[in-house]
């Protein structure tokens, strides 16, 4: 298996560094690359509940600051419960994060268990249930990033953590990959893709759509592109055989986003009796406005 990578859990929360941007044109090609400055640079996208876990069990997330002239000395954790109807709790305070502002990036990483996730929320004045098992997959909490800067101001990020609510899953290991461009009818395939467990049930692969990273291997047909990363997966989470994507910078180094559409979402799944992902998403360009869908279908090897 590929090295496992974390800082593919890293995503932009506000203009921290800007990343390059990958063009629209047939060429791909590849332009810019600036350090802005900024406030919150990174913090995890999504982190799964898997159920019947203990309500003590400790899961982590982590945040990154990019200190410019303006520090961030502080930076306040809130959560929200959503269920399956779509109706949210409170929006409550769950950690507050301190930095010593000394290096121009740290990155800290905190803690929280279940008990210290349903504390003080309900939902239609009731409690959210002491045990898991009441709870149903699909739901989920959001953790939002208040920012305290060194003027004194605060800023609510608009990036967010999610903890999703779900089954256990053991997707890690290789695959032939075969993905489908609908819009030119061109399909570029991958003799071996490897799925990291980079969280339970969070997977980082190793291919998007027609790219592959500066160290690794060209796809076996459709003339798949090269990007400057190092790496080009993305990172999507199993919740009980749906695949769901947060969004994500390209390569995690462009400004061109990944995203999941609710309809590509709902056609995002695996097959329980062969073991083959289908998963559903597009890769954005020319400022993120106009999009290019990709279907990528994931066979086991054995």
């Amino acid at each position: 298996m590929k090295k496992l990578k974390l800082y593919s859990l890293a995503l932009v929360l506000l203009a921290g560094f800007s990343f390059v941007s990958c063009s629209d044109d047939n060429n791909d090609t590849l332009s810019g690359d600036e350090t802005v400055g900024g406030l919150i640079n990174s913090a995890s996208s999504a982190i799964t509940y898997a159920l019947t876990s203990s309500p003590t069990f400790v899961h982590t997330a982590n945040v990154s600051i990019f200190q410019g002239v303006v520090k961030t000395p502080k930076i306040e954790v809130y959560k929200q419960f959503t269920n399956l109807a779509g109706v949210k709790s409170e929006n409550v305070l769950l950690k507050t994060l301190t930095f010593p502002t000394t290096e121009q990036m740290e990155s800290t990483s905190y803690t929280f268990t279940y008990n210290e996730l349903i504390a003080g929320l309900s939902i239609n004045g009731v409690a959210l249930p002491a045990s898991d098992s009441d709870l149903t997959a699909g739901e989920f909490w959001t953790l939002t990033y208040v920012s305290t800067t060194s003027e004194g101001k605060t800023h609510v990020n608009v990036r967010s953590t999610k903890v999703n609510v779900a089954c256990v899953s053991d997707l890690a290991g290789n695959y032939s990959t075969s993905t489908l461009r609908p819009s030119n009818n061109t399909t570029y395939t991958y003799a071996l893709e490897v799925f990291d467990l980079v969280g339970d049930g969070q997977y980082n692969t190793t291919y998007i759509g027609n790219y592959y990273g500066a160290t690794q291997t060209a796809g076996t047909s459709g003339n798949t592109t090269q990007l400057d990363a190092p790496d080009a997966g993305y990172t999507f989470t199993d919740i009980c055989n749906n695949m769901q994507m947060e969004t994500q910078n390209l390569g995690n180094y462009y400004t061109n986003e990944v995203r999941q559409k609710p309809s590509q979402r709902a056609l995002s799944f695996r097959n329980p009796t062969t073991g083959v992902i289908v998963i559903h998403y597009s890769i954005w360009f020319t400022g993120n406005t106009v999009e290019r869908e990709f279907i990528s279908t994931y066979t086991p090897l054995p």
